[in-house]
């Protein structure tokens, strides 16, 4: 019942889920980041594996686009933070992401913002503002996420199956298929078909944790920050003034907001731009 529920819900216009992110919040954050790379590793443009790490779980993200055919379906952005994450190899673990990975993902922020501006969703000069049509959309948009927070609630594996990126998009938790003992033992093996990080937010948790060396220049310890490293921090935490109805992200634990949040930037309640 819950998969069928699933196979008959789609994405508001068919758009990709930082797409409705930057609808839903008027801005990109990381954790549209990391849906992005689960969307691409559920169209085949990209590989996610889970592999042994120094004491905290990594993931090793491997380049599967076909240099023949060019960029193919892949949209700008999704092309430019793919060309920015491999551009000098074929594969990387997500641990060793540095900050030279942030001119693309600024690239990347720039280019979402300009396609939400062409396609009317947001407003051209105050572009953290929906438009009318961004408006409808955004109804569009919270009713999509009631559906996958059902699905995701049921607890069901597979539930959510390809509509896993949109979860993570919204921040939302999803059912695991995997189960550990104390000792880290694995209990429960999911099935082929389900992939290590669609059912987990292991790799949201690990993504954030990588960005947040970001926010720390080399040589700058004891809490101190740049100014650069500020500045990234800010332009990509969730937006505080952005109540949605009171459903806000809670600031967390070591900077990470809840378990999708970002920098511990949460956005908290009051009346935002639409209710959740």
């Amino acid at each position: 019942m819950q998969e069928e529920r699933a196979q008959s819900l789609t994405p508001p216009g068919e758009l990709r889920p930082a797409q409705l992110g930057i609808v839903l919040l008027g801005r990109v954050i990381l954790r549209h980041i990391s849906a992005t790379f689960a969307d691409l590793a559920e169209r085949g443009f990209l590989r996610i594996d889970e592999v042994a790490g120094d004491g905290e779980p990594d993931w090793l993200l491997t380049d599967l686009r076909d240099p023949a055919a060019g960029r193919g379906a892949l949209l700008r952005y999704e092309a430019t933070l793919l060309d920015g994450l491999f551009a000098r190899q074929g594969a990387v673990r997500l641990s060793e992401i540095s900050r030279a990975l942030i001119p693309a993902l600024s690239r990347v922020r720039a280019q979402l913002s300009r396609d939400a501006v062409r396609h009317g969703r947001l407003r051209r000069w105050h572009r953290d503002q929906r438009t009318p049509r961004g408006e409808q959309l955004l109804r569009q948009i919270q009713l999509f996420r009631r559906e996958l927070r059902a699905l995701a609630a049921s607890g069901t594996p597979g539930a959510l199956a390809g509509l896993a990126p949109y979860a993570m998009a919204f921040g939302l938790n999803v059912p695991s298929a995997i189960s550990f003992d104390a000792d880290g033992t694995r209990t429960a093996q999911q099935s082929e078909t389900e992939a290590q990080w669609s059912q987990s937010d292991r790799f949201a948790t690990s993504w954030l944790a990588a960005c947040a060396g970001f926010s720390h220049g080399p040589g700058h310890g004891h809490g101190r920050r740049t100014a650069r490293s500020d500045e990234f921090a800010h332009q990509w935490s969730a937006p505080r003034d952005h109540g949605h109805g009171g459903h806000g992200h809670g600031s967390g634990q070591g900077g990470h907001g809840d378990s999708h949040g970002d920098f511990g930037g949460g956005h908290g309640g009051g009346a935002g731009h639409g209710g959740h």
